[in-house]
């Protein structure tokens, strides 16, 4: 009887074959290829593994992960979906076969599994076969700093680049600081210091890290901008906890001789919390800063700031000058004294001087010059631009004095003369007539 049906499956077995070709081989082979497909996966990921955890560790390190390890990674990533999805159905292809793999309810169905199978562990073998690495990583090849665009009419910042480069190139400087009201050219003389570096590559300099703060300090937000810079995987970074990020940006950092560019910043910024090694003049990192308060230097440690001023009248005058045009001050020859005018009423603020000198390039009458002019001295809000660009930015360092009796000091109307110490006396008295009126309406 066993002899019988030893005979009648190679029977079925000769008339599989002959139907079928080789390819009955992937029905009779279905357990051995997953089961070998099972274990040959498990053996991938574990190289990966190993792979990802050298390669992180060299990160850490300051080096950068080479690109044909990334394409391996990405590989084995994308191979392990496919393996998952295809042993999703492995039972239910298994109760299909019967009679020991040689006949199937649904033998056309188990030829194309086992098929898939088949081309999918010798797939495996394959990514497996090129996951040996003798190096992982190298030297970053990611550039100094990042070029900040700058605005193409810059006036009056020479001496103060000048003195800027001087201060925080000295070895004593560890720390330097940018201060001054709000639309006085900060944020685009830092952007000058950042460019420098780019054109005059400093010895021993690796990486200049530009990051905007702003009034609302958030410091994963800085981190983030930080790590973007120094070459970090921005999928991965964003998936490790504050306390990690720390940890990793003080790791890759505390290798490099650094400077970092702190923009707009309103309070003190702890470098600590965000994972930046202090600077000091054994490691030569630097930090430079800009803020509208005197009082933030010294929270940042800094007694020797340096303060962006306004512009000079004849400084002012030829940025002025740039933004309308030639053609625009020569087109009415009394066009230029009332230029000169309004150019005056902006009192050298930088952004005041590009706002309102972009919006009269196209004036070419004496009226709207004289409508400016008039505008600008009885209510400069309502001026062109000045609502969306400029107020704004005075409004923020207003609301920022602290006390109603600082900020009244701001209330008193333009050109008020006001003899010395008669400040508190003025004050006192625009207390009192606010009470009176508060009292009459209710």
């Amino acid at each position: 009887m066993a002899g019988f049906f030893t005979c009648g499956l190679d029977q079925v077995f000769i008339h599989l074959c002959s139907c079928l070709g080789g390819e009955v081989n992937y029905v009779w082979n279905l357990e051995k290829n997953l089961a070998a497909l099972e274990e040959t996966m498990k053996e991938l990921r574990a190289r990966r593994a190993d792979v990802l955890t050298k390669v992180q560790r060299q990160e850490s390190e300051g080096l950068q992960r080479l690109n044909e390890v990334e394409v391996w990674l990405t590989s084995v990533e994308n191979i392990q979906n496919q393996v998952y999805k295809l042993l999703l159905t492995r039972s239910d292809e298994l109760e299909r076969l019967c009679l020991c793999g040689l006949c199937a309810k649904n033998l056309s169905l188990s030829q194309s599994y086992g098929k898939r199978v088949f081309e999918m562990l010798k797939e495996v073998e394959d990514v497996q076969s090129k996951g040996v690495f003798e190096v992982v990583a190298g030297l970053p090849t990611i550039a100094v700093a990042v070029e900040r665009p700058l605005p193409k009419t810059i006036v009056g910042q020479e001496k103060m680049l000048e003195r800027a480069l001087m201060h925080l190139m000295d070895d004593k400087t560890e720390t330097m600081g940018l201060y001054g009201m709000g639309g006085v050219g900060k944020t685009t003389l830092l952007e000058q210091i950042n460019n420098y570096f780019i054109e005059h590559p400093v010895d021993g300099v690796e990486k200049v890290i530009f990051v905007v703060v702003s009034s609302e300090l958030r410091v994963e937000m800085i981190q983030d901008e930080i790590a973007e810079k120094l070459g970090f995987r921005m999928e991965e970074w964003k998936q490790k906890e504050k306390h990690r990020k720390v940890t990793a940006l003080y790791t890759r950092m505390k290798t490099k001789k650094f400077i970092l560019l702190l923009d707009d910043i309103w309070k003190e910024v702890d470098l600590k919390e965000i994972g930046v090694p202090f600077p000091t003049r054994a490691n030569g990192c630097k930090v430079v800063f800009t803020t509208r308060f005197r009082e933030v230097c010294g929270q940042m440690g800094v007694d020797d700031p340096i303060e962006v001023k306004c512009l000079e009248s004849n400084e002012a005058w030829d940025l002025f000058r740039a933004k309308v045009g030639k053609i625009t001050l020569e087109s009415h020859p009394d066009i230029l004294e009332l230029a000169c005018q309004v150019a005056g009423k902006c009192h050298g603020l930088p952004l005041a001087l590009n706002i309102i000198g972009k919006n009269m390039a196209s004036k070419r009458t004496v009226e709207k010059w004289e409508q400016a002019v008039y505008t600008l001295a009885s209510s400069a809000a309502e001026f062109p631009g000045m609502k969306d660009h400029i107020l704004p930015i005075l409004k923020y360092s207003y609301d920022s004095l602290k006390g109603e009796h600082v900020k009244s000091c701001f209330l008193f109307p333009e050109d008020f003369a006001i003899k010395k110490g008669e400040v508190g006396r003025l004050l006192d008295m625009r207390k009192i007539h606010r009470c009176k009126a508060r009292k009459k309406d209710g």
